[in-house]
């Protein structure tokens, strides 16, 4: 069975012992990639983008594991050049409609001023063109080395509802059952809970990221789904319609 896994630090710890079993043939892309991947047939099973889940989910069955946060994400985050967020523009990167969306809909409850700018750059880029910029992955760990964090999606979701941020979900298509997968990485995840600080420290040579920030952020990340994210993963889509991104 092909199984897709995001190509970022944040699917690090849940697969780590599963792959070491070598019992599926893993497919590493980028989430939109694996989306599209998964729609084709390509792959049998993989986390897709929560925004991207909702929009197909009549074609799609999803499973318990996720990627997401019950309060701070440390990797999907408003970077700035400024001290805070003011009303400016705000670049927000085309990787990703599922927080771009999030941060939409944030702006919109929270009558913020400020226009989302899509923009194609690296945060680098996005910040010699504006003062402050969206950005995600392994990219916003970086950037928020470098850059002020004026704003962390997970942390202002939670405010905004009280609820978890689901920022991807696992899926198969509808006339498939991997449920046995669905399992397998759940297993690995616990496991990988058990040897957080060993598994910290080889995640830190691969994708050389500090190991202390690793462990915190590892332990951040929520990757089952419970009643909490069920409910907001629901949330997300009644006010998605509601401001006319469903």
């Amino acid at each position: 069975m092909r199984v897709g896994k995001f190509g970022l630090v944040n699917n690090f710890l849940p697969y780590y012992h599963l792959e070491k079993e070598q019992k599926y043939e893993f497919v590493e892309e980028h989430p939109k990639k694996l989306a599209e991947m998964l729609l084709e047939g390509k792959i049998d099973y993989a986390p897709v983008p929560s925004f991207f889940y909702l929009k197909n989910r009549e074609r799609l069955r999803k499973y318990s594991f996720c990627v997401g946060s019950d309060g701070e994400v440390y990797s999907v985050v408003v970077v700035s050049r400024k001290k805070r967020l003011d009303d400016s523009p705000i670049a927000v990167t085309s990787k990703s409609l599922t927080s771009v969306s999030m941060l939409e809909i944030i702006r919109r409850q929270n009558g913020l001023i400020n226009r989302l700018v899509p923009h194609g750059g690296n945060f680098f880029e996005m910040l010699k063109d504006f003062d402050h910029a969206l950005v995600i992955g392994d990219e916003a760990i970086t950037a928020r080395m470098v850059f002020r964090i004026v704003m962390d999606v997970g942390e202002e979701w939670k405010d905004l509802t009280g609820l978890p941020a689901v920022f991807g979900i696992s899926a198969s298509l509808m006339s498939a059952d991997a449920a046995h997968v669905d399992s397998d990485i759940l297993r690995s995840y616990q496991r990988g809970l058990k040897n957080i600080d060993e598994i910290a420290e080889i995640a830190s040579l691969k994708y050389r990221m500090p190991v202390e920030f690793l462990r915190t952020y590892f332990k951040a990340l929520v990757h089952k789904m419970s009643r909490k994210e069920e409910k907001s993963l629901r949330v997300f889509g009644e006010l998605g319609h509601e401001c006319g991104l469903l």
